[in-house]
């Protein structure tokens, strides 16, 4: 049998992933940009047979008008075994890293997923056969295409899958928003199978009971639940992000009192010691006062051209202005304060 891709994107990935034969493109007249272009010239280098047709039959042809000008005939999408996903870690010499989806119905969420699912690197994406979106025009559309690169498992039996992945040592973790640990606090450094549940009812209970952990997105706002391509790639890069910087787990926090007050932490949070050291010292230097100038600066023979302003003539007929006039009225008071350095100069 055989099915439409239509897209611009989905074409030419199911072009160049090889993973499916297709036997004919149509192009719509009069239609033409970079990616047609390569379209065309893969499907030239491989065979394919190119027609071109007009919109109102390229319409007909995919049912819509959301086919951006290019439809494939290829033969229906291959899925994989499970064991497929285990060997494909075992020959890149790396730890199992896959997802499992529970009932995930929408065709939409789960080509979101699967174009999350390989820009994170995922080894396969599992679904069940039964009460689920399964690869499909639809879905190819909605992952750009990363459907026809990433190795997807149908598994008549969820529960069983999740069985024999525990027996290759792999570690199963559900999402679940009753879960009592925030899904940046576990330790995903380790073979991992992430499982997603359904949009509206999450995991089904065999499920979440077969999981060796469960871990939950904490929620600020009035909503319970995300999206479930959203939480799917919230977890998948958190997986990435320990795995590439190689993430140790979270130290034992020191209490806030026992950082000093008067540091000019507004707000001193918990940290190892080390860090709070590093903290004390990295605002302590950049708080010293600057070195004291040379001795040569303070007793200069000159004016200080900022503060000082010249004056004319002997110090002593200096117009000292109010403390003259005041001098005259107190008869022998004190003298006045005079700036008497180098002669002439008045502050």
């Amino acid at each position: 049998m055989s099915e439409k891709i239509y897209g611009r994107k989905p074409v030419l990935e199911s072009i160049r992933s090889g993973g499916r034969a297709i036997s004919r493109i149509y192009l719509m007249q009069g239609s033409r940009d970079d990616v047609l272009h390569q379209i065309e010239s893969h499907a030239n280098a491989r065979g394919i047979q190119v027609s071109f047709e007009t919109r109102h039959r390229m319409d007909t042809m995919a049912g819509h008008s959301n086919h951006q000008g290019v439809i494939a005939v290829a033969e229906d999408y291959k899925y994989a075994d499970l064991q497929d996903i285990l060997d494909a870690a075992r020959n890149k010499n790396e730890l199992v890293f896959t997802i499992l989806l529970d009932e995930i119905e929408d065709p939409q969420n789960l080509g979101a997923i699967i174009r999350s699912a390989d820009a994170a690197g995922v080894h396969g994406v599992i679904i069940p056969k039964h009460h689920a979106a399964e690869v499909n025009a639809t879905v190819v559309k909605a992952s750009a295409g990363a459907a026809e690169h990433v190795t997807t498992v149908k598994t008549t039996n969820l529960n069983d899958t999740i069985r024999k992945l525990k027996e290759a040592n792999v570690w199963v973790v559900g999402a679940a928003g009753e879960a009592a640990q925030n899904f940046y606090d576990y330790d995903f450094r380790r073979p991992v199978a992430l499982v997603i549940g359904n949009e509206g009812k999450g995991l089904r209970r065999l499920v979440r009971e077969n999981c060796d952990d469960l871990v939950k997105i904490p929620m600020a706002g009035q909503m319970s639940s995300l999206n479930a391509s959203v939480a799917s790639a919230l977890l998948l890069f958190e997986v990435v992000r320990q795995r590439k910087w190689k993430k140790e787990p979270p130290a034992v926090p020191i209490p806030v009192h026992d950082i000093p007050a008067n540091y000019g932490f507004l707000n001193p949070a918990p940290g190892t010691p080390e860090t709070v050291v590093s903290q004390l010292s990295s605002f302590l230097n950049s708080h010293m006062p600057e070195t004291s100038p040379p001795e040569k600066d303070f007793f200069r023979s000159g004016p200080d051209p900022i503060i000082e302003t010249s004056g004319e003539g002997p110090a002593s007929e200096i117009d000292l202005g109010p403390w003259d006039r005041l001098e005259d009225s107190l008869g022998d008071s004190p003298e006045p304060p005079r700036n008497n350095k180098g002669g002439g100069f008045k502050w």
